[in-house]
């Protein structure tokens, strides 16, 4: 009988970003548990409320109309069942490096690597855009730090010497220590809800319209509107911030209870304030603004849409708050997002699939050079982007993929290692699980053809440096690949790819309709959850996998 991986008399690990170990708790290898209760909430809370709050509400309501407020509530609603599946794994196995941790113990080592690689690429990618969108708010009071090209909003020479002090700042911050950066999350946490909740009720006060919601239909664009502001106008990209808890579970304090507050707690709060943001910025605007459509709206200047409707109700006050949360917002983001792809990076060096040196620890229990390694790659980010929207819009595709390993790994956990004591444990697992992985594979659907075909290339180029870098690592001459329960992921892709390119979503050519899509989708989700169930470890590989790392386990302090 399994004991629990977590009992105080233990020190986990994860490995490779789909591995776990049991390594000797050395200074070079220890994370220790300093994250609290409240920390881990504020933590989920302050990475889903960043840029995506300062332009959200503006291109929902450009995709969605007035429908937009159902975007946040359905998007909320969708995210929070996939965190059902998360919230039981979790904390059965709350350990550092996130949703990425449980594929290895299910699939085997090929695709805990790539699952690994795409966590490791979106959260790696935010804190830099997260920096850009402060720079470009920034260029309205300090002069020349952006310039456009080709109608894009890039940095300039000075602008990319701020670009990288700021991200220097933020990951100075999480060097220093875990407690400096969760206190530091903290007070800006605070910020961060108290201003857009102040926006919402200004809005919702000062002078609204409600024709706005009727003018030219509540639904202008139809479903496919609400359901494509769900992937592309900043929706589901906002309430993924939520995975911030999981990223550092290995540091968290009594993560059985900590873990599912932090998660449910994080969603259910953002949903709300950014509802009544969706419904403010609606009934707030100018009806003339709104006369030509939806998808017309444009606000003058760089100043943001929320400063351009306080400018016209000459509230300029709020305008001088919104480019102070401007820089707050995103920088409490971006400090989150420092720590996560650190983690991830570390526990893919312990896989031994990254350079060893990432793996160590300075006396703060940081791992410090996965953390400086991260940001040397951050600071060639600041290229030329196409614009928020478009990015966010591929992050989101890359985040989907990776949270449908919650769905698909919780029936796997619960077959081969039924004895590990789960403080959570999700009634009806199977049927909740598999609809959990619908709502994953409809999302990214939503992204569109557009979207979708960049990230299986990016899955692609994965598969490619995982095979060179196991080919020329000593380490790996012996590791298993367990390359059949790699199928179901190349399949996933290449159906998922083929559904997409056929409907009606973002570049698709429209054979499938939205209506047919519904039904397409949920045959995928169907044969992929079996083939993905087929194709796993047995008990038996499994058991093998945890027996010896059993087997190097120590006790530790704690």
């Amino acid at each position: 009988m399994h004991k629990n991986l977590f009992s105080p008399s233990y020190t986990y690990y994860m490995v490779s970003g789909t591995h776990y170990s049991l390594l000797k708790a050395s200074q070079n290898m220890e994370l220790k548990r300093n994250i609290s209760k409240t920390s881990l909430l504020f933590l989920s809370i302050g990475s889903i409320i960043g840029s995506g709050w300062l332009f959200g509400s503006f291109y929902t309501a450009q995709t969605a109309g007035p429908a937009a407020i159902l975007s946040w509530i359905i998007g909320g609603f969708c995210v929070g069942i996939i965190a059902l599946t998360f919230a039981e794994l979790s904390t059965m196995l709350p350990l550092s490096g996130g949703s990425t941790a449980f594929v290895t113990l299910s699939h085997g080592k090929m695709t805990g690597a790539i699952f690994a690689w795409i966590t490791w690429l979106w959260t790696m990618v935010i804190a830099p855009i997260e920096v850009q969108a402060i720079l470009q708010y920034a260029s309205n009071y300090i002069p020349n730090l952006t310039e456009k090209i080709n109608n894009n909003q890039v940095l300039t020479d000075k602008g990319l010497l701020f670009a990288a002090l700021l991200l220097g700042i933020m990951s100075f911050i999480n060097i220093v220590g875990v407690k400096i950066m969760t206190e530091t999350t903290k007070l800006v946490v605070v910020w961060k809800l108290i201003v857009p909740l102040s926006v919402a009720i200004l809005l919702l006060t000062t002078q609204i319209h409600p024709s706005n919601l009727t003018s030219s239909e509540f639904a202008p664009f139809g479903f496919t509107g609400v359901l494509s502001s769900i992937a592309i106008g900043g929706v589901s990209f906002s309430f993924f911030g939520f995975q911030t808890a999981i990223f550092v579970a290995g540091e968290a304090k009594n993560p059985q209870k900590s873990i599912p507050i932090a998660l449910f707690g994080s969603i259910a709060a953002c949903m709300l304030l950014y509802t009544l943001l969706q419904l403010g910025f609606i009934l707030a605007i100018d009806p003339s603004a709104v006369a030509a459509g939806w998808d017309k709206i444009q606000f003058s200047g760089d100043s943001g849409p929320f400063a351009g409707i306080f400018l016209a109700l000459g509230l300029g006050f709020m305008v001088k708050v919104l480019y102070v949360d401007a820089f707050i917002s995103p920088l409490g983001t971006a400090v989150g997002y420092v720590a996560a792809s650190s983690r991830i990076l570390y526990s893919i060096s312990l896989q031994n699939d990254a350079p060893k040196a990432f793996a160590k620890v300075n006396r703060f229990s940081i791992p410090w050079l996965a953390i400086i390694a991260n940001y040397i790659i951050g600071l060639l980010l600041f290229l030329p982007f196409s614009g928020w929207q478009s990015m966010i819009a591929f992050l989101s595709s890359a985040i989907v993929l990776t949270l449908a390993c919650g769905p698909l790994c919780l029936p796997i956990f619960r077959k081969n290692f039924a004895s590990i004591e789960r403080p959570f444990k999700l009634p009806f697992y199977n049927l909740i699980s598999l609809f959990a992985f619908y709502i994953c594979n409809l999302m990214l659907l939503w992204t569109g053809w557009n979207t979708l075909w960049k990230l299986i290339f990016a899955v692609f180029l994965g598969v490619i440096v995982f095979s060179f870098t196991h080919i020329f690592n000593k380490n790996n001459k012996n590791e298993i690949l367990h390359l059949k329960s790699f199928i179901w992921l190349a399949v996933y892709l290449v159906f998922s790819g083929i559904i997409s390119y056929l409907s009606t979503f973002g570049g698709g050519i429209g054979i499938i309709s939205m209506e047919l899509s519904f039904l397409v989708v949920a045959i995928n989700s169907i044969i992929i959850f079996i083939l993905s169930n087929k194709t796993s470890l047995n008990k038996s590989e499994s058991n093998k996998i945890y027996n010896k790392l059993m087997q190097k386990h120590t006790k530790s302090k704690n």
